[in-house]
């Protein structure tokens, strides 16, 4: 497994991938192993991303999840545009099911790929920051540095 790490204003992000597939973009320590295309590709898009531009990272190759609904929210979330914001029930009905909030929610939990699939984008109906699996004063300066942009 190839590794590398991105040291950003939030602190260092750990990207992983095999040599087909992005495994994981994570706030998480851990320990640089040897680069390949697929961590370097990611590295300069996530660089790109804390100098305020706005990359695509829609051609990267996800390891997406198992279950089709899942699959779906995160790319879903991935064609969501910079520097948007969306609600629960928005995603899910974006994803194609109107009714699942609560399982796009689950989707949007168990996400792997810190800031390249945006679910820092996703925010409560009332408009408040929310959750983050890294924490919401992550989240909130996510929102603030896009709304820069």
């Amino acid at each position: 497994m190839a590794a590398e790490i991105l040291h950003t204003p939030l602190g260092d992000l750990m990207i992983e991938a095999d040599e087909t597939r992005l495994l994981r973009i994570a706030f998480e320590p851990g320990e640089p192993g040897s680069p390949n295309a697929i961590t370097r590709q990611t590295a300069d898009r996530l660089g790109a991303y804390f100098r305020g531009e706005a990359p695509d990272f829609s051609d990267l190759p996800f390891a997406w999840p198992a279950t089709p609904f899942a699959a779906r929210v995160l790319q879903t979330l991935l064609a969501t545009a910079y520097g948007s914001r969306l609600s629960y029930k928005a995603l899910a009905a974006l994803a194609g099911n109107p009714k699942a909030h609560r399982a796009a929610a689950s989707a949007v939990a168990k996400n792997r790929f810190a800031i390249a699939i945006p679910c820092h984008r996703v925010v409560h109906a009332s408009g408040g920051v929310g959750a983050y699996g890294w924490g919401p004063a992550k989240k909130a300066w996510l929102l603030h540095h896009e709304s820069l942009g």
